[in-house]
């Protein structure tokens, strides 16, 4: 079995936190649409989900003074797909819309801007 990789030769990853409308009511539903706005060749993950209704998306639209129905969640991509995810996000039109809040390399800044709170172990 090979060696794990070193923190620094492992490639490096972005997290998005974006919003997307209350018709999407599953976990797999999103990623069908995530999947659908990008290139088959990025690999992305979906890490925290709060669909609409959900304390934490009233509260953030609360304190943001969003009048929609939208629910949150996060994505990690690699840094070298990254401009490209964030241009597809931000050209993406329709009734499904897309929309990224915020970004940084490290998941806690993106769930701190968003409020959401951190998952427990299980």
């Amino acid at each position: 079995m090979a060696a794990k990789l070193s923190k620094a030769k492992r490639p490096k990853r972005r997290w998005i936190g974006f919003s997307f409308p209350s018709s999407i009511r599953s976990r797999n539903e999103l990623e069908g649409h995530f999947r659908q706005l990008l290139p088959e060749t990025i690999h992305f993950r979906l890490y925290d989900t709060h669909f609409f209704g959900s304390e934490v998306v009233t509260s953030f639209c609360e304190l943001q003074s969003i009048k929609e129905d939208i629910g949150l969640a996060i994505v990690c991509v690699h840094l070298v797909d990254y401009d490209l995810v964030r241009h597809s996000l931000s050209e993406h039109t329709g009734e499904e819309i897309l929309n990224s809040l915020s970004s940084s390399g490290k998941i806690r800044l993106v769930r701190q801007r968003l409020g959401l709170p951190k998952p427990r172990k299980k």
